[in-house]
């Protein structure tokens, strides 16, 4: 056999293993077939593989070599394909957002004169995708999921179709179009199940878009039903990465209807997977994990999460749920204004939880017409949204905000609202806060009775969950051994290096323990931590 023959044969087993998951087996022939000779296809086998292995250095190695193979051999369409790659390569494994860029504008230049293509469909559905996802402008995304639709309009290749109705339907349900939103996404997921892709990974891009929008905007069932779809697919394919992303929107789901344990195993695994295959996409598991250790009261852990999430909006408004937590009100609404002012007034879905803070914010630091204001942009948005899960949310903030400013009566039916709402759709823990609220309106109009019939069954469903309930004013949670001992230096006057030194830690560990003690004490400063430590003989 000469090496044209062994080469030729080294890629037609290269192909049929890659039609097969053999990810290992496809690798190898493919290697053997770029030994023998700068050959365009085999380094785009080779860069396939290696993606679905979730070897970054492998992966964009091979796609460069491809793209410069197939510029070689005039092949301008596959030179474009890889440049898209190359672009969601830098963007998934890095983070690399100008790299990206850059090779999306190649690819376009590559192709622009040439007509539709599916190649000119993948880069446009792509550049949608970073609209919606990394810029959050949903306008932006729905625009180019359009066009790309209109691209590929006449073509064979559904690839290009199944992606693009997903990210339109994001971005619709993102904008608070729901209704449409859903219906596209609908279809897309049933084209992802229902047909025979050329390019693979077609489906899976798609499924994912589907179950997280379905999870994001509180339609739990529908993320459910087409969570099971992508399970299955990427137990087919072999897809850690894209289960991991699968497993985040499930573990939200798991969690907002009471199963933390199922939540944190699912979400604990997400991020394993992400973090071996696609480290630059950890950020929003890392978000709703923290979220889940904040209920759980592990709030040390849950600020390292959110930290490690920075700068995503959800990350900015999770920190500052945590110090308004802690009594820092100012900070809380900072951090609500902070990424209002990022995000457009088209993004419904996600400026609703900065308006959610916003509210609370400025309901504690005594603001009753600000957070009022607040509240009607809550209410608002969450009617756009529609389902259940999200009009409760708006209740809820209602209910606090008249609590607040003394609105008892108002409180009670706003509450009462809520856990119809919340109930409506099996949300205990949020059923449960609406109860506490519902309870303090009661005791403040007399009924006393009624009032502890609904602390009853809020703090009941508190324990079932495993959930770290509404403190009672004047209480605060246990301080750690360790967090006594730093209190006790912050005491004598030691600033967090002395501290570090004292105990053998790191300034950062020290500055981090010691946020934790303002937040489980509830007080603004370091010095109101010691204060208030002493008069409770904490220390």
């Amino acid at each position: 056999m000469n090496v044209a023959a062994g080469q030729e044969a080294s890629l037609a087993a290269g192909r049929a293993a890659l039609a097969c998951a053999a990810w290992a087996q496809a690798r190898a022939r493919f290697e053997e077939a770029v030994a023998a000779g700068d050959v365009a296809e085999g380094w785009e086998g080779l860069s396939r593989a290696a993606w679905w292995q979730g070897d970054q250095e492998a992966t964009l190695h091979a796609r460069e070599r491809a793209y410069r193979a197939y510029r070689g051999a005039g092949d301008v369409c596959a030179a474009a394909r890889m440049a898209m790659w190359l672009a969601s390569d830098h963007l998934d494994f890095r983070g690399d957002d100008a790299v990206a860029a850059a090779w999306l504008r190649r690819g376009r230049a590559l192709v622009g004169d040439r007509g539709p293509c599916v190649e000119l469909g993948f880069i446009v559905v792509l550049e949608a995708d970073i609209a919606l996802l990394a810029a959050c402008d949903p306008v932006r995304a729905e625009r180019l999921a359009r066009e790309a639709l209109e691209v590929v309009r006449g073509l064979s290749d559904v690839g290009v179709e199944v992606v693009a109705l997903a990210v339109l339907g994001s971005a619709l349900v993102a904008s608070g179009q729901i209704e449409e939103g859903l219906r596209r996404l609908d279809e897309s997921a049933a084209l992802a199940v229902g047909e025979e892709f050329s390019e693979i990974a077609a489906p899976g891009w798609a499924l994912c878009h589907t179950v997280s929008a379905c999870a994001e905007v509180g339609d739990f069932g529908r993320a459910a039903q087409w969570c099971r779809a992508l399970h299955s697919w990427s137990e087919t394919w072999q897809a850690r990465h894209f289960f991991g992303v699968c497993r985040t929107a499930y573990g939200e789901v798991l969690a907002t209807g009471g199963d933390w344990s199922s939540a944190e195993q699912e979400l604990l695994s997400a991020m394993e997977d992400l973090r071996l295959t696609r480290p630059a996409l950890t950020a929003p598991t890392a978000v709703r994990l923290g979220r889940l250790r904040a209920r759980q009261g592990e709030l040390v852990e849950a600020r390292l999460l959110f930290e490690s999430a920075l700068p995503l909006p959800q990350a900015i408004l999770a920190l500052g749920e945590l110090e308004l937590t802690g009594g820092d009100a100012t900070a809380a609404a900072d951090a609500a204004d902070r990424v209002l002012r990022r995000l457009g007034d088209a993004n419904v879905l996600d400026r609703l939880p900065a308006f959610e803070l916003l509210a609370r914010a400025r309901a504690t630091a005594g603001d009753g017409v600000g957070a009022a204001a607040a509240a009607d942009q809550v209410e608002a948005q969450a009617g756009r949204l529609a389902t259940p899960y999200m009009r409760g949310r708006g209740r809820l903030v209602r209910a606090e905000v008249m609590l607040a400013v003394g609105d008892h009566d108002g409180t009670r039916r706003a509450a009462e609202d809520a856990v119809d709402l919340f109930a409506a759709c099996s949300a205990p823990f949020e059923t449960a806060q609406a109860r506490m609220l519902q309870s303090q309106a009661l005791e403040a109009l007399g009924r006393p009775e009624r009032a502890e019939a609904q602390a009853r069954a809020a703090r009941e469903a508190f324990a079932l969950l495993g959930a770290r309930g509404p403190a009672r004013r004047g209480t605060t949670e246990e301080l750690s051994p360790r967090e006594v001992d730093i209190l006790r230096l912050v005491g004598r006057g030691l600033g967090d290096a002395q501290i570090a030194q004292r105990l053998f830690l790191s300034p950062h560990t020290v500055h981090r323990h010691i946020a934790n003690i303002r937040t489980k004490l509830r007080v603004r400063s370091r010095a109101a931590a010691v204060a208030y430590a002493t008069r409770h003989s904490l220390l």
